[in-house]
C-alpha cells in the first residue's frame, strides 16, 4: 500500500511494481478520477500541472499504452490523498468486504502479472 501523492498514480504503481519484481495492467476506464467532464474541460486547454511532464519524464519509459489524454491523468502529481493498495487475488473479496465496513467502497482498476520488459501497461 502506498499513497497517491506527488508522483502520481504510475509513479507509485512503478516503485510497487519495481519493489515486488512484477509488472502491472491498468485498465483506464476503472481508474476512479473526478468528473472526466471537467477534466476534459481543462485537458482541452492543456491546463496540465509542470509536475506531470516531469514525471513523465523520470518514468514514462517504464510505461505503455498511455496516450497523452491518459498520460496527464495518470502522471498529475496532484493528490487527493487516495491510497493504491494491492491485494492478494485470493484475498480481494475479504479485504473489500472489510473495506465497505469501514465506508469505503473500493474497486480494482488493474493487476499485477509476471515481470515483463514494460513496466506497467494502461488498457
Amino acid at each position: 500500500m502506498t499513497d497517491v501523492t506527488g508522483f502520481g498514480l504510475l509513479g507509485h504503481l512503478s516503485e510497487m511494481c519495481e519493489a515486488s519484481d512484477a509488472s502491472a495492467v491498468v485498465h483506464f476506464e476503472k481508474v476512479p478520477t473526478i468528473d472526466r467532464g471537467i477534466l476534459d474541460y481543462y485537458l482541452e486547454r492543456k491546463c496540465v500541472p509542470g509536475g506531470t511532464l516531469r514525471n513523465w519524464d523520470s518514468y514514462g519509459h517504464k510505461i505503455a499504452g498511455a496516450d497523452d489524454y491518459k498520460r496527464n491523468i495518470l502522471a498529475d502529481p496532484q493528490t487527493s490523498g487516495g491510497l493504491l493498495v494491492a491485494v492478494e487475488p485470493g484475498m480481494e473479496a475479504s479485504f473489500r468486504k472489510e473495506a465497505a465496513g469501514e465506508g469505503f467502497m473500493l474497486e480494482p482498476f488493474g493487476f499485477f502479472i509476471e515481470k515483463q520488459d514494460v513496466l506497467i501497461t494502461v488498457v
